[in-house]
């Protein structure tokens, strides 16, 4: 095959198989979240990152093991418009319940919709502060900062760096790691916003990850998974990752994961 010349349109060039890894080009739209970006980076979500469909987005978690009732809560808050006139009071309880309790996660844009007409969202609007995202990221800094969707390289170094056997990060280790981020953060941006909502927050996303690309028992997370996955947003697979087989994690197992972190780090005040 020969080579394209630098000039040359490329855009006839047959699309990248699913599955397989490529780097986002300038104008792709990436969120804060490398999961999803890592997705997007395989093709299991769309390169580009835009007009995601909430289909497209629950296949693409079953990819890396999510099981339903997970996939539908995060779909169910996600694919919500934000803000706008939302209906409250009793009549918006009783007509949909489930919308009306995770009203507050909404992203989509009002009457947000694709060239089918149909609800979508770009991978960009989970970046929205303080609705999914939040200030005192694992590998992001605060909007306040200017920039909350661009991984940090020296922040993801210090999360592997945080394995104190020096090959896996444990439950102790990302403890240690968010009381550290907390101080950083403190020092670093006195507009930094960060209660308990922000904190379980956080301590669900990385209680999320253990249950995903953990170890099953210690939920032990290696350092070469936390490189490829939030440095280089790709799926571990050529590490030697591979999706959880048999019972997928839960509601209980993350929820326990995620309070047993709570819990390890302690006062946040």
């Amino acid at each position: 095959m020969e080579l394209l010349a630098d000039n040359e349109d490329q855009t006839h060039l047959p699309p990248i198989q699913i599955g397989v890894f490529h780097p986002p080009q300038p104008t792709d739209l990436r969120s804060p979240c490398p999961v999803l970006n890592a997705l997007a980076n395989h093709g299991y979500l769309p390169r580009d990152g835009r007009s995601i469909l909430a289909g497209e987005m629950n296949a693409a978690m079953v990819v890396v093991g999510v099981n339903y009732p997970i996939r539908a809560l995060l779909t169910a808050g996600t694919y919500l418009e934000n803000g706008g006139n939302q209906a409250t009071g009793l009549s918006a309880i009783l007509r949909n319940p489930l919308a009306y309790a995770f009203r507050r996660f909404g992203l989509r844009y009002q009457d947000q919709v694709d060239a089918e007409g149909c609800p979508c969202v770009d991978l960009d609007q989970l970046g929205r502060h303080n609705v999914i995202e939040h200030d005192v990221s694992w590998t992001r800094r605060d909007a306040a900062q200017g920039d909350n969707a661009t991984v940090q390289k020296n922040l993801v170094e210090k999360m592997m760096a945080a394995a104190s056997d020096g090959k896996a990060v444990d439950t102790n280790d990302f403890a240690k790691l968010r009381r550290q981020r907390l101080q950083e953060q403190r020092r670093d941006n006195p507009e930094v916003r960060y209660g308990m909502l922000q904190h379980l927050s956080a301590c669900g996303e990385i209680a999320f990850v253990q249950a995903l690309f953990g170890d099953r028992k210690q939920k032990k997370v290696a350092i070469e998974y936390i490189e490829a996955l939030y440095l280089e947003e790709r799926l571990p697979l050529e590490e030697g990752w591979m999706k959880r087989k048999g019972w997928l994690p839960g509601i209980g197992e993350l929820s326990t994961q995620a309070f047993k972190i709570v819990w390890t780090v302690g006062k946040i005040v």
